[in-house]
C-alpha cells in the first residue's frame, strides 16, 4: 500500500509541473504568432489616429469635443487612404524593392538613393498630413486640455528618454 501511495506521489510530482510547462509553451506559442504587436500588426504606420481617438477619454472632452474629434480623425483617414499614405502594401512593397536590389550592380548606389529618396517623400507627406490632424484637434481643446495634454507629452518623453538610456 505504501508503494502505490508513493508512486502516486510521484506521479503527481511528474505531472504537475509538466503540466505547467505545456501551458507555459502554448502562451509562448501563442504570443510568438500574434507578434509584439499582435497578429497582423508588426508594421505600426497605420495606428496614429486609433491612438488619437483615446484623447476623448483622457482629457475628458465634451460630447461636441468628441463629435469633432471623431469628424476630424474620420476625415483624416479617408484622406490618407485616398492618397495611399496609410497603405502598408506599398509601403511593404518599397522594402521589398529596397531588399532585392543587387549589391553588385555598378548602378547599386544610385537605386538605393533614388529608393531612399521616394521612401522619404513618402514619409515627408505622412509626417505633414499627420501635423495637420494634430493641429486642428489641438483646436478642439480647451485650454486645461491643452495644459494636461502638455503634461502627458511631457510624461512620454521621459520614459522614451529612459529607453534610450536603458538601451
Amino acid at each position: 500500500m505504501k508503494k502505490l501511495i508513493a508512486n502516486k506521489r510521484s506521479r503527481i510530482a511528474l505531472i504537475i509541473p509538466a503540466t505547467i510547462a505545456a501551458g507555459l509553451f502554448t502562451m509562448g506559442a501563442a504570443n510568438a504568432e500574434a507578434g509584439w504587436f499582435g497578429k497582423g500588426n508588426h508594421d505600426r504606420g497605420g495606428d496614429q489616429y486609433e491612438r488619437m481617438e483615446h484623447l476623448a477619454d483622457k482629457l475628458d472632452m465634451t460630447d461636441a469635443q468628441e463629435q469633432q474629434l471623431n469628424v476630424i480623425l474620420d476625415t483624416a483617414k479617408e484622406k490618407a487612404e485616398q492618397a495611399g499614405l496609410g497603405n502598408k502594401a506599398k509601403r511593404h512593397e518599397m522594402r521589398k524593392m529596397m531588399i532585392n536590389l543587387n549589391p553588385e550592380d555598378p548602378e547599386y548606389i544610385t537605386k538605393v538613393e533614388a529608393q531612399a529618396d521616394s521612401m522619404a517623400v513618402h514619409m515627408k507627406v505622412r509626417m505633414v498630413e499627420f501635423a495637420k490632424v494634430r493641429q486642428e484637434v489641438y483646436g478642439i481643446l480647451t485650454n486645461e486640455q491643452k495644459l494636461e495634454m502638455k503634461e502627458m507629452k511631457e510624461k512620454r518623453m521621459k520614459k522614451m528618454e529612459k529607453r534610450w538610456k536603458d538601451d
